[in-house]
């Protein structure tokens, strides 16, 4: 029998002798994803036409956005729709966090809330508006409150169902420890419902940028939803394609930063390994 050394394939991203792990650049995917929205804006610039009262090429848009920039409108209206989505995504959080936190640690508590909270749930943002802007008046608060209405439910259902699956041995153990309640929510519970409640905000963040531009529309507003309409109303079409663009660029740009500080924030999480 002769002795030889056998060769064995390694699959691809695996290491093996000789051979070094692939390393993953990140966001790689995802702009991957934009070449093809990026071809059809070269073609859309390159085909279109500056007369079209539907379809302006793409340099018309950033023409238009710098005019209502030197304007002084479109700064004021970016500033709004940033400090709606940022206020109304923090306050979710919290209330998401702490009424999730409560329904998953109490059966009678869940029991309770549910049918309230299914109620609320179903409402679509739109139908809360006017009763609302009635009760609150046309005002930040009333668009932080739809928001609010509209993203908090990925969080409270994601705090809630990781509430029920936290392991009883870490409630024992910090018994056994002699930590007072305060101590354990901030050192067993709430570490234990992170993972969760980051999931619960990466699905929200979408919603609350399209609910918060929906609102605007609306008319409970200034921010970009509102320049929108105006744009619109004033058939200003390169306007309108700009700031669906700004919109876009914004929405990605925010998913990125939150993708980011989420992969921070769980970066020493043991249980992500």
């Amino acid at each position: 029998m002769s002795d030889r050394t056998s060769t064995v394939a390694t699959p691809a991203g695996r290491t093996g002798a000789g051979l070094r792990p692939r390393r993953r650049i990140p966001g790689l995917t995802v702009l991957k994803g934009l070449i093809p929205l990026a071809v059809l804006l070269i073609v859309w610039q390159l085909t279109g036409s500056d007369s079209s009262l539907s379809f302006p090429p793409p340099s018309s848009w950033i023409d238009s956005l710098r005019e209502l920039s030197d304007k002084g409108s479109l700064g004021p209206a970016l500033k709004v729709t940033l400090e709606t989505f940022a206020l109304s995504l923090v306050i979710a959080t919290i209330i998401g966090a702490i009424v999730g936190m409560a329904i998953g640690a109490s059966r009678r508590l869940d029991r309770a809330l549910t049918p309230t909270l299914d109620f609320f749930r179903s409402l679509p943002p739109p139908a809360v508006v006017p009763v609302l802007a009635l009760i609150l008046g046309i005002s930040l608060r009333t668009s932080v409150t739809v928001v609010v209405i509209a993203i908090v439910w990925p969080i409270l259902l994601n705090t809630a169902g990781a509430m029920r699956e936290v392991p009883l041995v870490r409630f024992e153990m910090s018994r056994t420890l002699g930590l007072g309640r305060i101590e354990r929510i901030f050192k067993v519970v709430i570490p234990s419902l992170l993972p969760a409640i980051a999931v619960g905000v990466r699905v929200s963040v979408s919603i609350s940028l399209v609910v918060t531009l929906l609102v605007e529309i609306l008319g409970t507003g200034d921010g970009v939803g509102q320049l929108l309409t105006e744009r619109q109303q004033s058939f200003d079409a390169a306007g309108v394609w700009g700031l669906l663009l700004l919109i876009g660029v914004l929405g990605f740009a925010i998913n990125a930063v939150i993708a980011v500080g989420e992969r921070r924030l769980l970066r020493n999480w043991p249980e992500a390994n």
